[in-house]
């Protein structure tokens, strides 16, 4: 289970990484709109970074422990989020199951970890 973990933690880091660098392809000019998309590349990447931090000794301090699953939770409210607004259009896209299961996995799985 920690090796699921940990690949899905490093998953989400890629996606953040992927939905940064596809930011030029979306939009031609550097605006508000331009913005808003890299964020939430920016903020898949910074809860992966997390939940590595808690994977190692520093997952030992209670302080990063309460700011992981705080990130964790907030990605899953933010991804239930975008996954309801994805379903009222005609056709749900197949990436919007696959991040709603990671970020529906990553608090699960951290919630977890220590009693591995």
């Amino acid at each position: 289970m920690k090796i699921l973990y940990k690949v899905n933690t490093f998953l989400i880091l890629a996606l953040g990484i992927v939905h940064v660098s596809l930011t030029p392809l979306f939009f031609d000019k550097f605006s508000q709109s331009a913005l808003w998309f890299i964020s939430g590349g920016l903020t898949a990447i910074f809860m992966s970074f997390l939940n590595f931090a808690l994977m190692k000794d520093a997952g030992k301090e209670r302080t990063v422990q309460i700011l992981c699953h705080i990130a964790n939770i907030t990605g899953l409210i933010f991804a239930t989020s975008m996954f309801a607004v994805d379903s009222l259009r005609a056709s749900l896209a197949p990436q919007s199951y696959i991040v709603l299961f990671l970020f529906a996995f990553e608090p699960v799985a951290a919630f977890k970890y220590r009693s591995w």
